[in-house]
């Protein structure tokens, strides 16, 4: 059973394991536990976790400020991909910043990450741009853009 809930500093071992066996450059500790950190008038951060059958599977970590969110972080446990967790989280993402009246969800994705580029595109983002070369040779950023 798939279930999405606000992350907690709970979920920081949990979120550092899957970060590293998933993600080229993890982040570190303090950048995970600084997601938790309470929002403060207009501007905030937003973490969420998938939990399938009561195990941490995905997580997303977000800041927003005014009508805009941009994604920093989407990662899912490889044991828990082609689940519908990392679909899950990002839904819940769009339906928290919808409620706090943000307009555009903005992240970035490398040009080889086919997966996530197609469940980005199924859930109604857009390419509007992209920095050649951004992850590496021949690796390429392309921004995506979800309005609300």
């Amino acid at each position: 059973m798939i279930t999405t809930r606000t992350a907690t500093l709970a979920d920081v071992p949990a979120i550092l394991q899957m970060e590293a066996v998933s993600i080229k450059h993890p982040w570190s500790e303090d950048d995970i536990k600084a997601l938790m950190d309470e929002p403060s008038g207009v501007a905030g951060k937003i973490a969420v976790v998938v939990e399938i059958d009561g195990t941490v599977a995905s997580y997303i970590g977000a800041s927003y400020i005014l009508d805009e969110c941009e994604i920093g972080n989407v990662c899912t446990h490889p044991d828990y991909r082609r689940q519908g967790a990392a679909e899950a989280v990002l839904r819940e993402l769009i339906s928290r910043c919808a409620a706090l009246n943000i307009q555009s969800v903005f992240l970035e994705v490398s040009s080889t990450n086919d997966a996530a580029i197609a469940l980005y595109k199924k859930l109604g983002f857009t390419q509007y741009n992209m920095r050649a070369d951004y992850y590496g040779k021949g690796d390429d950023a392309l921004l995506f853009v979800y309005k609300i």
